[in-house]
């Protein structure tokens, strides 16, 4: 009962950033070069452990992605010593998102922009499987944060 209260407060806060997007006129970054995804990107998120059923929200939030190697992406997602995740992705296109499922973690990315501000939108999860068939999230972490202009 506790995990659907939780993952309905997070959708709901889900929702709600989502309208507030839509009023600042920030559009998806299809046009973008790769050089424009990587960089430092600060914000706050929305932390989820499944052990205790805690959330907590506004938690500061850093999201970091190198470019390794022509299109492999390193994206290092850190939130106030609460989540930590790397992920190695191959961004070959111009698409405005990012989603790399793996057997024990998910990233999913999104790009926006607006005038010379790029804001990076997502969720990074780290899972196990109950038997065959049934997910349990352990961890998780929404986010949204800008790019930091260096």
């Amino acid at each position: 009962m506790n995990r659907l209260i939780v993952l309905i407060l997070m959708g709901t806060i889900l929702l709600f950033s989502q309208c507030k997007k839509e009023e600042e006129n920030w559009t998806p970054c299809t046009d973008c070069e790769l050089e424009v995804w990587v960089g430092t990107f600060d914000g706050s998120g929305v932390y989820y452990q499944e052990v205790d059923s805690t959330s907590k929200i506004d938690v500061a939030t850093k999201v970091i992605i190198e470019n390794t190697n022509n299109t492999m992406l390193k994206v290092n997602v850190n939130s106030d010593n609460l989540y930590s995740s790397i992920s190695f992705v191959n961004k070959n296109n111009n698409l405005s998102y990012i989603e790399l499922a793996g057997s024990n973690s998910s990233l999913s990315l999104t790009l926006t922009k607006k005038d010379n501000d790029y804001r990076l939108s997502g969720t990074s999860k780290k899972y196990h499987y109950d038997g065959d068939t049934l997910l349990v999230i352990d961890y998780s972490l929404s986010f949204e944060v800008l790019k930091v202009i260096e």
